[in-house]
C-alpha cells in the first residue's frame, strides 16, 4: 500500500505541484482523499495505466512525470478525469489551501456556515427583481395564506 500511496502522491503533485504560496497536493491531504475515493480495483487500474504510459512516476523527474500524465490523459480519459476531479476537490477543500487563499486576501472558508460570507445589506431599490415575472412584497406586507381543508 505504501508504494501505491507514493505513486498517488507523485500523481497529485504532478497535477497540483504547488508554488511558494500554495502547498503541493500531497502536503494538502489530497493523496488520502484520492486513495479513499479510488477503491482497490480503480486504484489498481490507475497504477497499471500509469505504467502503460511510462511510469511509475516516483523515480522520474518533474518533466518526465508530466509527459507520463499527459499520455495518461490522452489514453485513459475517463480514469484521468476521475483522478483530476477528486484531486481538485480534495486540494481546494483542504485547510492548507484555504489558508493560502485567505493569506492572499480572499474570503475563503471550507464551511461558510454558520458565519456565512460578508454581504451587503439588502437594498430594496438595488435588489428588487427587474424581470416581469412574479412580484415583490415587503416582509411586513406578507400575510398568511389560509388553505382549504385537505390541502394543508
Amino acid at each position: 500500500m505504501t508504494c501505491a500511496l507514493d505513486e498517488l502522491a507523485a500523481m497529485v503533485d504532478t497535477l497540483l505541484p504547488g508554488d511558494g504560496i500554495f502547498p503541493p497536493a500531497s502536503a494538502a491531504g489530497t493523496v488520502d482523499k484520492l486513495a479513499q475515493r479510488l477503491g482497490g480495483p480503480a486504484r489498481a487500474a490507475l497504477l497499471a495505466a500509469i505504467e502503460q504510459c511510462g511510469g511509475p512516476l516516483g523515480p522520474l523527474d518533474p518533466e518526465a512525470r508530466r509527459a507520463v500524465v499527459e499520455r495518461l490523459e490522452r489514453g485513459h480519459r475517463g480514469l484521468f478525469e476521475t483522478v483530476l476531479r477528486v484531486a481538485f476537490l480534495g486540494y481546494y477543500g483542504s485547510e492548507p489551501v484555504a489558508a493560502a487563499m485567505r493569506a492572499g486576501g480572499l474570503d475563503y472558508r471550507l464551511t461558510p456556515q454558520p458565519e456565512g460570507y460578508a454581504m451587503q445589506p439588502f437594498d430594496e431599490e438595488r435588489d428588487r427583481p427587474r424581470h416581469p415575472r412574479g412580484s415583490y412584497r415587503r416582509t411586513e406586507e406578507v400575510r398568511r395564506v389560509e388553505l382549504p381543508e385537505g390541502l394543508a
